[in-house]
């Protein structure tokens, strides 16, 4: 199940995808799979990039009046880009 999760952050990456329709969706379903058990068969690397992924999107905020630690959509790309560059550059290593 986490393949298919982590397939929807780089579908996210590749495309314009609404960031407000991801985050809502990414974060219902990393819940859905917790609560599943799924997530505990997962490897320690995606593990980590999924729960990161989750907290990423939990910071997400459209809405132009956000917090200084919220994320608007270019911020919220940009971290789960350098989030997923990383933890590859990590198992290769």
């Amino acid at each position: 199940m986490s393949e298919k999760l982590l397939r929807f952050v780089e579908e996210f990456l590749a495309t314009e995808s609404n960031a407000e329709v991801f985050a809502d969706e990414f974060i219902k379903r990393w819940r859905k799979e917790g609560a599943s058990g799924l997530a505990l068969s997962d490897n320690p690397q995606l593990s980590e990039v999924l729960s990161s992924t989750f907290c990423l999107a939990d910071m997400y905020n459209p809405d132009a009046d956000r917090e200084s630690y919220e994320l608007d959509e270019h911020k919220l790309r940009a971290k789960i880009r350098k989030l997923i560059v990383g933890i590859l550059l990590k198992s290769n290593a």
